[in-house]
């Protein structure tokens, strides 16, 4: 209680700070900005002039050593920061010392609010995860983040690259004022471009004389057989035909009903920019009435509204489930190639399509305070993970010591590593800050290994073909937009999941349907609509 009350009472004196800095607020972001316009314009000059301490390329970055304060989330597979061999030798490399004030990542968005509000900012925040929303508040608004623009162009030449490349990538770190305030981490791998994936256990098909499906109506045939046929041949009826993970899966997986995941939320975009959420349609109710009936038919896990992750990824590395969706392969090696990819199943008015589609960026991952004290050497310092050298550097660490490169020219960990007894996942968070995302690099085809197998990419490339040719992810809305937003999400969200669950698990007839739409208008959904098509329209 003492907990949440001071952090009531910090989130008030923040919104104080913003209320009462609202006259300032528009002069603090442009003097961030013009401040960051500034160095940006003479970095290149300074950069050739003797008595400057940047070099303008190469190495070290500074000739003599400088120190920069770090916020980030550390994630529980990672080592202490200061203690991970890829920063230890880039410190090295770079002159530049990093004073890592890594927070974990249990109670780090509470955190977060916290360090805004006191106002007392380090130099850099890495691995932070801002959001949309917080660089609108924190960048946009009281202009405590720097925006960068300027600062990319003269000190990123890798980065530029990438955005000149991809436009994409560039667009999707946009704040609403059009400025950019965070750097992505940057997944131009096939396994990339979308989320899960779609796997099914084809030393089950071929025992029980099945092929893989096409359609909806073959796909719950197999599902039947799975759950009746003994497939793992132990006589117990102990399969799960269909693996869903959890609650929030639902939405990503009806491209077989034309149900697409614009905005990585539910909304489809039309061919002439209209978006529209879909919740109330009748393609999602057709959708539901077909989940309901493979949870009925004990067809799909009886456990995946729980949101149980122990338990789902114990059914994983058990080989129990008959099909099921997973990003990458890192959690069932030990059965992976008893399970192949196939494409999207085709539904009942011909569709398809393969919704869960991504740009390959992760937004928020790094961003500068406007008091950071080297803004360029902190951009130089980021931009060379953003290069094909950094990217397989930051992924694998040092070759003959960390890993080595195959007969195909691929990067691969060293067997002590793939195999240690600490865990993988453990023993590569003291490599690097790959555990748990949210670093600011280039991830390609060829270090796309670090966190997914090769076969991973395989059965991508099933489902690639049938991706939106055009995708959104959630844009940045107008400062004035922000807290509506929030409020009508974080009600429609809750009110969604569990009415969603309701019909699924059978708690609600679809009697409810109507009910159910009207309590959705009545929280804001197309008010938010609205919200969203003014800041797409923007973009487009």
């Amino acid at each position: 209680m003492k907990r949440k009350i001071a952090l009531l009472m910090c989130m008030a004196m923040c919104v104080g700070m913003l209320q009462g800095c609202g006259n300032q607020a528009k002069e603090n972001s442009d003097s961030a900005q013009g401040a960051s316009q500034a160095v940006s314009e003479t970095a290149g000059e300074e950069a050739a002039e003797s008595d400057s301490n940047l070099n303008a390329e190469g190495f070290p970055i500074v000739k003599e050593p400088i120190t920069l304060t770090v916020y980030g989330a550390r994630d529980q597979n990672q080592a202490k920061w200061d203690e991970v061999l890829v920063l230890q030798k880039y410190e090295e490399m770079s002159n530049i010392h990093m004073d890592y004030q890594e927070v974990p990542q249990d109670g780090f968005e509470e955190n977060k609010q916290l360090l805004f509000a006191s106002n007392e900012l380090p130099d850099v925040f890495l691995r932070a995860g801002l959001t949309n929303n917080q660089i609108s508040m924190y960048g946009v608004t009281s202009g405590q983040l720097m925006p960068l623009d300027d600062l990319i162009a003269t000190c990123a030449p890798n980065l530029s690259r990438l955005f000149e490349e991809h436009p994409a990538l560039r667009q999707s770190c946009l704040a609403s004022d059009g400025h950019i305030y965070a750097l992505p981490r940057v997944d131009l791998a096939m396994s990339g471009v979308m989320d899960f994936k779609q796997w099914i256990n084809k030393v089950w098909l071929d025992k029980l004389g099945k092929e893989v499906p096409t359609t909806l109506d073959e796909f719950k045939d197999v599902l039947i057989a799975f759950r009746d046929g003994d497939p793992n041949g132990n006589g117990e009826k102990d399969e799960i035909p269909l693996g869903i993970r959890e609650p929030s899966s639902i939405y990503a997986l009806g491209g077989s009903f034309g149900l697409q995941l614009q905005l990585r939320d539910t909304y489809e975009l039309d061919e002439n920019g209209k978006l529209h959420n879909w919740l109330c349609d009748d393609k999602f109710k057709d959708y539901l009435v077909w989940l309901n009936e493979l949870y009925e038919e004990k067809l799909l896990w009886q456990d995946y509204y729980k949101n149980d992750r122990p338990a789902w990824r114990s059914n994983l590395a058990g080989e129990k489930f008959g099909a099921m969706y997973m990003p990458y392969s890192d959690v069932f090696l030990n059965c992976e190639k008893d399970y192949v990819g196939y494409e999207p199943l085709i539904g009942p008015t011909g569709e398809k399509y393969w919704p869960d589609a991504m740009t390959g960026a992760q937004t928020g991952c790094f961003a500068l305070s406007n008091t950071c004290a080297d803004p360029e050497a902190a951009v130089r310092w980021v931009d060379y993970f953003f290069s094909e050298e950094g990217s397989e550097f930051f992924a694998f660490g040092i070759e003959g010591e960390t890993y080595y490169i195959d007969e195909d020219g691929i990067p691969r960990y060293n067997d002590e590593i793939l195999n240690a007894e600490e865990g993988f996942m453990t023993a590569q968070g003291k490599i690097n800050l790959v555990p748990g995302n949210g670093f600011p690099y280039l991830k390609t085809q060829r270090t796309s290994s670090v966190v997914g197998s090769n076969y991973t990419e395989d059965v991508a490339a099933c489902l690639v073909d049938y991706l939106p040719e055009v995708f959104y992810m959630k844009p940045a809305v107008q400062p004035e937009d922000m807290d509506r937003v929030v409020a009508i999400e974080q009600d429609l969200i809750t009110y969604r999941d569990e009415s969603v669950t309701k019909f699924i698990i059978g708690e609600w007839d679809f009697g409810m349907w109507d009910e159910y739409c009207q309590t959705l208008e009545q929280i804001g959904i197309r008010e938010l609509e609205e919200i969203y098509q003014r800041a797409i329209d923007v973009l487009q």
